[in-house]
């Protein structure tokens, strides 16, 4: 027995069964307006009718039993079948077959067209929202010793202090942060730069640097443990390097390493919709914020866990 024997064989249990409409459709159109042919398929179906025992055969699912009795018939009943019955069949199936594939094929293709269509017509506007920096120069602040902090706000009564290595906290508490007084609107475009050392950052010390987003209030709230609530903010950690957008929504997401401690130099360019960051002049993420920021925005520094006071801020530079 050859494989159309027996693919035509299966073709017609599962028409006769029910369990395949497709497969049905092709056994109707291969008899067609042929009489040979459809007395042939009545002949199929009287078979059935009388393996189940009832002409209403269809209303329900053959069992597994009654199909072996009906794939049996058919194996006895196609010798007798006219000549041409298989080639039509098998012709009509995979005529069906070849169309389903074309109007599947048909879906995928207007689903990309669709989708290239709305980038097409969303990247321009992307474009739009994109805020271009002017190189002017609003803060330069190197960190040295004996500088004051006047111009900066706290979230705790953690103390920080400035000498010879850089900024740093000097107290036990377990984590605190400190944002520029100066706050920046969100419309117009700004570049955060800081220089920071810090050790080899065991496990629950962090160092973050953001922008924070007040949302229409005068100050950015921040939560108990001193995390700004929504702002592009930048963790570094012992294994990770984690930046997280407005909300703290995850933007993106690198393995990290401070053994020995490191130097890092991070730049957050805030562009309205768009922001990029990088880390020590290397791209670390590019790409469009979650939600359009409301303003106003501040820059700011977080520390936290039992390596906080050796994390050092060397430098602090603000551009417009």
């Amino acid at each position: 027995m050859n494989n159309e024997d027996v693919t035509l064989q299966e073709l017609i249990v599962r028409a006769l069964t029910g369990s395949d409409q497709g497969a049905r459709q092709s056994l109707q159109t291969a008899a067609g307006m042929d009489p040979e042919l459809q007395k042939f398929c009545s002949e199929l179906e009287d078979v059935v009718s009388l393996l189940a025992g009832s002409k209403d055969w269809r209303d329900s699912t053959p069992s597994a039993e009654l199909t072996a009795k009906i794939r049996q018939a058919v194996v006895t009943k196609l010798p007798a079948a006219p000549p041409h019955f298989r080639t039509v069949m098998l012709e009509a199936d995979l005529g069906r077959r070849r169309a389903a594939r074309k109007f599947v094929l048909g879906i995928i293709v207007a689903v990309l067209l669709i989708a290239g269509i709305f980038y097409l017509w969303q990247k321009p506007r992307m474009e739009g929202e994109r805020l271009a920096l002017t190189g002017t120069l609003v803060l330069d602040a190197p960190l040295k010793a004996g500088d004051k902090l006047d111009g900066w706000s706290f979230t705790r009564e953690e103390r920080w202090e400035i000498d010879k290595n850089g900024l740093h906290t000097t107290t036990g508490e377990e984590f605190g942060a400190m944002f520029l007084k100066e706050s920046f609107p969100a419309d117009r475009a700004i570049a955060l730069t800081v220089d920071a050392h810090v050790p080899e950052l065991g496990e629950g010390s962090t160092a973050t640097v953001f922008l924070a987003d007040a949302d229409g209030e005068l100050t950015p709230g921040f939560d108990a443990a001193s995390r700004p609530r929504s702002a592009l903010a930048l963790e570094l950690a012992g294994d990770s390097l984690v930046l997280n957008g407005p909300g703290r929504a995850l933007l993106q997401s690198k393995p990290g390493n401070t053994a020995g401690g490191r130097f890092f130099r991070i730049r957050m360019e805030f562009l309205g919709r768009l922001v990029r960051v990088l880390i020590n002049n290397e791209t670390f993420f590019e790409g469009a914020l979650p939600q359009p920021p409301r303003g106003p925005i501040f820059a700011g520094m977080r520390v936290a866990g039992p390596k906080k006071n050796e994390i050092f801020f060397n430098s602090i530079r603000i551009e417009r």
